[in-house]
């Protein structure tokens, strides 16, 4: 059986939807946290071009949203309380191809 390259399975990644983003060995789930992958879907997504690593930045800024439509939902229903404001950490760089 022949391997197929790497950079054919990071193309193949970048045109699947995220539900779909599966791992099936460890090399794959690699490949999946690449920024060739990530990055055009954080482009897209919340229009972020510079980072250091994508699949990082989106989830992060993922939590940032639904922490915002939390206080919103919250500050409309009058019960706010002490919310602490989420924190951006430093991430590594992303796994190269």
């Amino acid at each position: 059986m022949q391997k197929i390259p790497t950079e054919l399975f990071t193309h193949i990644f970048s045109y699947l939807k995220i539900n779909e983003l599966k791992p099936f060995d460890i090399l794959s789930e690699k490949l999946i946290r690449t920024n060739v992958v990530w990055k055009p879907r954080t482009k897209k997504t919340f229009n972020i071009g510079k980072s250091i690593n994508h699949y990082q930045e989106y989830k992060w800024l993922l939590k940032l949203r639904n922490h915002q439509i939390a206080y919103k939902r919250q500050w409309t229903l009058g019960c706010v309380g002490r919310i602490t404001p989420l924190k951006k950490p430093n991430w590594e760089k992303a796994n190269i191809v």
